[in-house]
């Protein structure tokens, strides 16, 4: 069956063909694929190569797979949630500016923006399945100074907000904190805060380089069919946190 989504991105529209099969969850020769890649042995372009097969049944068609069915799941969501197959991250790691040099990542992962395709700099919601485990978060990665500047005056005018969104139970019971890079001291343009201030969350809030949270599992989660169904129950949780660091860009 072949449907059609809308990919919005900027001013432009592309549309995108699916083609949907039930997610029926990742394999144990999925993990095991994934796990011979940590090894040098097996991280080069012949052993890939030689078996470019087991790649494209255990890995690459089951995430397509899970892309479609999330498709779906995520628009009830949230409609400005963008869902594609280019969500999908490559295999390929991006050797140009690393010491190491193997070429393959050793995990499958893809994530989510509103309003457009993935785009590392802004707000996104992440999953990653690797030998190790499988990861779910969201938030605000890039440390852009134009775009943390736009965080922090949103944190700082609407902070009632942002503080009911970050303190529900349910949010804390499955995230603990906001994580990320944090200053030591105020960052420039809100040092008089420092003094006037005397609510710690706010000032905290403030001093973060980045702001996400995320949850790990044991991988085999993933070879579940309701792996779809763990991912959705928490972009939905993650969703009033992300409207809210997404609002202002």
């Amino acid at each position: 069956m072949i449907y059609l989504s809308q990919i919005k991105s900027g001013l432009n529209s592309k549309t995108e063909n699916f083609i949907r099969e039930p997610f029926l969850g990742f394999s144990k020769e999925t993990i095991d694929f994934l796990r011979k890649l940590k090894n040098r042995k097996y991280n080069n372009k012949k052993w890939f190569d030689n078996n470019r097969d087991m790649y494209e049944t255990f890995v690459k068609i089951p995430m397509r797979a899970l892309i479609d069915t999330l498709y779906i799941e995520l628009k009830k969501i949230d409609d400005n949630i963008i869902v594609g197959y280019k969500s999908i991250f490559r295999i390929n790691r991006d050797i140009r500016f690393t010491k190491d040099k193997t070429p393959y990542k050793t995990q499958t992962s893809a994530s989510f923006c509103y309003n457009t395709i993935k785009k590392s700099e802004l707000p996104q919601f992440y999953f990653h399945l690797s030998p190790d485990e499988f990861l779910i978060a969201g938030g605000q990665y890039d440390k852009n100074p134009a775009i943390l500047k736009k965080i922090r005056n949103e944190i700082l005018r609407n902070f009632d907000e942002y503080k009911s969104i970050i303190t529900d139970k349910r949010f804390v019971k499955e995230y603990k904190n906001i994580e990320g890079e944090k200053l030591k001291r105020f960052p420039k343009g809100y040092e008089i805060l420092e003094k006037s201030c005397s609510e710690e969350l706010l000032t905290e809030s403030l001093k973060m380089k980045q702001y996400y949270v995320y949850k790990t599992y044991k991988p085999e989660v993933a070879l579940k069919p309701d792996l779809t169904e763990l991912i959705t129950f928490h972009i939905g949780l993650m969703n009033p946190f992300m409207k809210f660091i997404s609002r202002c860009l």
